[in-house]
């Protein structure tokens, strides 16, 4: 009641909000007054002013409740959070998701995200995870599947190597530069299959790597050049700290997914996430 009359200074804007008379409204304050042993409010024909006494009361006064709203709110927040896993292949997880995922959290602070990184797909359905990013072919009958990649695969190197194999050939590139391989994800063979001359591969000197993160660091300190796929190194290409080598792509007939389970795809926190990747990684079907 003190609070409305100090934030109107007027009795008939005061009583409107609280849904009460202006007589009722004034003997309220004249109650309180007398209570506290000091005068609130100085009445005048333009409405009400501050006493020092009512101006000191109204600044505390304010400042309790604006306290006690932040302790409703967070009190909300955290009886309605949720909890999101998401499992995401680690080489995506570095190289594109953990430098977006902030927008998400920021737009989404309710939502306690974890993000579980792993190299294999994980089991929807008995793993506790609810969604999973994963590369494949798509789609997985009984699951929801969202693509968030067209995915091509590509020759990339650093600036610095560019300047030394773009005078070069395919073949005396590889035959003389040093190939970065990803064991699990070796796309050399397809490359070669698609039509590209190359010399003996097993013959060319190599680092192996079973992760593509790792790769695609080395190849930016200037190790040598690899293949990837293009979705990984978008950042890095536009950052110029990787370049594209000779212009060539090839497709593998593989994207990135992001799944969920019947049992997960109802909760809002997994909806908000799936429409975030939507919109972040809006491709063509």
């Amino acid at each position: 009641m003190f609070n409305t009359a100090a934030k109107h200074l007027n009795l008939v804007r005061a009583a409107e909000e609280l849904h009460m008379t202006q007589g009722a409204l004034s003997r309220q304050i004249k109650a309180l007054e007398e209570h506290l042993g000091v005068a609130l409010f100085k009445r005048g024909p333009r409405g009400l002013s501050f006493t020092q006494e009512g101006d000191l009361l109204y600044d505390y006064s304010r400042r309790a409740f604006d306290t006690l709203g932040t302790a409703v709110r967070h009190l909300s927040i955290g009886a309605s959070r949720e909890t999101l896993v998401v499992s995401v292949a680690r080489s995506f997880a570095d190289c594109v998701l953990c430098r977006r995922i902030a927008g998400f959290v920021s737009a989404n602070p309710w939502i306690d995200l974890r993000i579980d990184v792993h190299r294999y797909f994980v089991d929807l359905d008995s793993s506790g995870v609810d969604i999973s990013i994963r590369l494949g072919a798509g789609p997985w009958d009984g699951y929801r599947a969202l693509a968030i990649s067209d995915d091509r695969v590509g020759a990339v190197c650093s600036p610095g190597l560019l300047k030394h194999y773009e005078q070069l050939s395919t073949s005396d590139v590889i035959a003389e530069g040093l190939l970065l391989r990803n064991i699990e994800r070796d796309y050399w063979e397809r490359w070669q299959e698609s039509g590209n001359r190359m010399p003996d591969l097993e013959g060319s000197p190599a680092i192996r790597f079973n992760d593509s993160a790792p790769m695609l660091e080395a190849a930016k300190g200037g190790a040598g050049l690899c293949l990837t796929r293009l979705t990984l190194v978008a950042d890095s290409l536009a950052a110029g700290t990787l370049t594209q080598l000779w212009g060539q792509e090839i497709r593998d007939g593989q994207r990135y997914y992001a799944v969920c389970s019947n049992r997960t795809n109802a909760r809002r926190a997994v909806e908000l996430f799936m429409q975030w990747l939507e919109s972040e990684f809006a491709i063509s079907a």
